[in-house]
């Protein structure tokens, strides 16, 4: 098990894999696309106990990828991470499953603190 983290920004990610290091998780998977992603989701062995996802994505958003990734995993924590502060994209995001959102830029210390509460660490 591990982190999933899909961003089409190498420096958002990297950002949130220090951060996981921090808190002692490990990255399962790392992709750039939500198509990208789901390749990966659907060949990798075992679920990861996070997802985190960006919503604004070339090839498949966030959102749609949130929808795919709820029909292969219904139960782990899936936290979505953007510049979008639209409540509507909010509402339709925990309607789709969504566990938590970070608005980015992001405090590193906010992020572990929402790793932690929905990982009930």
């Amino acid at each position: 098990m591990g982190v999933c983290i899909v961003d089409d920004s190498v420096i958002s990610r990297d950002v949130v894999k220090m951060a996981m290091g921090m808190a002692g998780l490990e990255i399962s998977i790392e992709a750039e696309d939500g198509v990208d992603a789901l390749e990966k989701i659907k060949s990798s062995k075992g679920k990861s106990e996070l997802y985190i996802l960006d919503i604004n994505m070339p090839r498949m958003d966030g959102l749609t990828l949130l929808k795919e990734l709820r029909k292969l995993d219904a139960e782990a924590p899936v936290i979505m991470l953007t510049t979008e502060t639209d409540k509507s994209k909010m509402a339709q995001a925990k309607t789709d499953g969504a566990t938590g959102w970070v608005v980015k830029p992001f405090d590193t210390e906010k992020l572990l603190k929402i790793v932690n509460m929905v990982l009930k660490r």
